[in-house]
């Protein structure tokens, strides 16, 4: 599944009429000006039915089928924006060129946030609460182009470093020499009236938005700094209205660094800095035959090109950050057989991608891969020959057949785990009828570049660990998953290894004054980018039953004050206590520790998480 670069995984699905493979037939019919998508659930990679899709400036639209997918053809040639519509969805739109063969897109829709009434006579603050902060819209009175007073106000925050690939369009700006854009932060904000039409502001009018600042980011953007933002034009399928925002605290809750910034138009928003370090990348699309011709790839931070008659392409991304590979096909009136090979039929359609994440890209000998300092030059698509370069590899194969979903454990100083189940997904988004998936196909790999294959406990158990591989605290690991073992990459997702964590201030069989008693701990990782663990503390009297003789608390943070779950709060009954203290990393959020999906694909979900407990302790507390 990974080049010899260690870090490649490789991604392929195939959407046909009867048949199981994508062949090497690249001389099959692509009808003109025809443009075929697939639409999925960016948090489930479940495929979307019933998505209406809209050409923007027209009247024409169609509906996605039972598999999320849909055709439009016979498109004037350039340009063409698509509006996605589906209810509980924030709008998506998508690019995509009109020309001499079909291109594909492929869009994942993001759930929408919580609806809020506001009467827009009215100054007010609204936000949508995330683990990583809230994100708020600020309005002033009479600001929006409406009489209604009745308005539902939606707010649906988007995390780059998780879920880039919902952004709308291509992440770039400028005209005829397109920049590329570094994400930092952005959310969609839909303002309906009672009618449910969309409502804007007034020309001339802003609001404030605050938008937090991804954990995985913090350390590179600070309080006080300038930040980039953008608002999306369907109407032109670019991001534009450039804006300067400044990283401040939360006014919702005084604490989380936010990106705040004056918006002058209600649609996808955020903060996004131009790409001032690049370089040219060269890469090869291939499928299981030999190169790919004609087929697109975009890069996230980069920009996108078409690959010549050696499946080869060069493009700009940004330097020194990890960019993520996207490459595309479209075949039409045509299907694939069971040998594999590509076969003329009326109305069939065949689409394949690939993907590539580079998760590892930065410090990398630049021996590895072709990589050149400064934009790509103009030409160079063309220009690129197999004998010139060492090309990034992206390939592209065939789809599981059903839906997946995985649950990976690291435990630190032990051994990665992952259990692989495949089945239907529910209107839940569980499985049903789960059965084991055996066969897979996965690799482990840490921030380093070591990389291990995990092996199957037993056939037809789904079970699946890292023989010869020690998951180190405080590290970062990455799971590529192959469900299906058919040589492509079906989801991927990432997580800590918990660090090493002890008490600062508590020792066994210590004494300590119930009043004035904060409890302390430390954490090797915690000053690890992005490392975002919560600690779970409980202290429970031993032999006690009443709310005094218990304190707990869920957090972030590395200290805590015990105290009775009173109203006030009250210090601890006097007496033995037991303190436990638990770690989690990973696919948990909140108070609650709710499981959040990090895996992530198209046809696959899970989580991928680490937690480790502390020996528990015995301490006396003494009466104030």
């Amino acid at each position: 599944m990974k080049n010899n670069l260690g870090l490649v995984a490789l991604l392929g699905f195939l959407v046909a009429c009867g048949g199981e493979n994508n062949g090497g037939g690249n001389t099959a019919p692509s009808a003109p000006n025809t443009v075929a998508g697939l639409v999925t659930d960016i948090g489930s990679g479940v495929r979307l039915a019933g998505v209406t899709v809209r050409v923007v400036g027209s009247s024409r639209s169609t509906t996605t089928d039972n598999r999320g997918e849909f055709i439009l053809q016979n498109l004037p040639a350039g340009l063409v924006k698509l509006d996605f519509e589906k209810v509980g969805y924030a709008p998506g739109h998508g690019i995509a060129e009109s020309t001499s063969s079909a291109q594909t897109v492929v869009v994942a829709l993001k759930k929408e946030g919580t609806e809020q009434g506001y009467d827009p006579t009215q100054a007010r603050t609204l936000f949508q609460r995330t683990e990583a902060g809230p994100y708020a819209v600020i309005f002033q009175p009479n600001s929006l182009d409406t009489t209604d007073t009745n308005l539902r106000v939606v707010v649906t925050p988007l995390d780059p470093t998780k879920e880039d690939t919902a952004l709308p369009g291509d992440l770039v700006a400028g005209g005829a020499s397109p920049t590329p854009l570094a994400p930092v932060t952005f959310a969609e904000f839909s303002i309906l009236d009672s009618q449910n039409r969309r409502i804007n502001l007034k020309p001339g009018s802003s609001a404030i938005v605050e938008l937090p600042i991804p954990p995985e980011l913090r350390s590179r953007y600070r309080i006080g700094d300038k930040i980039h933002c953008y608002a999306y034009n369907p109407q032109t399928g670019r991001w534009e209205d450039f804006v300067e925002g400044t990283v401040e605290r939360s006014s919702v809750d005084g604490t989380t660094p936010v990106l705040k910034a004056s918006i002058r138009h209600f649609s996808w928003y955020g903060g996004a800095p131009a790409v001032q370090d690049q370089e040219c990348v060269a890469v090869e699309v291939r499928n299981r035959f030999g190169p790919l011709e004609g087929a697109v790839v975009t890069a996230r931070p980069g920009l996108r090109a078409v690959t010549n008659r050696y499946g080869q392409a060069s493009i700009t991304i940004e330097k020194g950050v990890p960019v993520n590979f996207t490459a595309t096909k479209t075949y039409t009136d045509t299907f694939v057989d069971n040998n594999g090979n590509l076969i003329p039929k009326p109305g069939a359609k065949v689409i394949v991608i690939g993907k590539v994440y580079e998760d590892d890209l930065i410090g990398l000998d630049g021996k590895n891969y072709s990589r050149t300092p400064g934009p790509c030059p103009g030409a160079s698509v063309q220009s690129v020959r197999p004998a010139a370069t060492n090309p990034l590899p992206i390939r592209v194969a065939p789809a599981p057949e059903g839906f997946f979903q995985a649950t990976a454990l690291l435990q630190p100083g032990g051994v990665a785990l992952v259990q692989l189940e495949k089945g239907i997904p529910n209107a839940d988004g569980d499985l049903d009828n789960a059965e084991p998936a055996s066969g897979a196909q996965i690799i482990i790999s840490d921030n380093t570049g070591k990389t291990a294959t995990l092996s199957e406990l037993a056939p037809g158990s789904g079970a699946y660990f890292a023989n010869n591989f020690t998951v180190e605290p405080g590290k970062r690991y990455t799971l590529n998953i192959d469900a299906d073992g058919n040589g492509s990459l079906d989801g991927s997702g990432s997580a800590f290894a918990v660090g090493n964590v002890a008490w600062s201030n508590l020792s066994n069989g210590g004494s300590y004054s119930a009043s004035s008693l904060t409890a302390t701990w430390s954490d090797s990782a915690a000053a690890q980018p992005g490392y975002n663990a919560l600690y779970q503390v409980t202290l429970q009297r031993n032999g006690g039953s009443g709310v005094s003789d218990l304190a707990f608390y869920v957090g972030s943070e590395r200290s805590f004050q015990p105290r009775a779950q009173t109203n006030p709060p009250t210090p601890l009954a006097a007496g033995t206590y037991t303190v436990t203290l638990n770690v989690f990393s990973g696919a948990f959020s909140g108070s609650n520790l709710d499981i959040t999906d990090n895996i992530t694909g198209v046809g696959m979900q899970g989580q991928i998480y680490s937690i480790q407990p502390v020996n528990p302790i015995t301490i006396t507390l003494t009466a104030p």
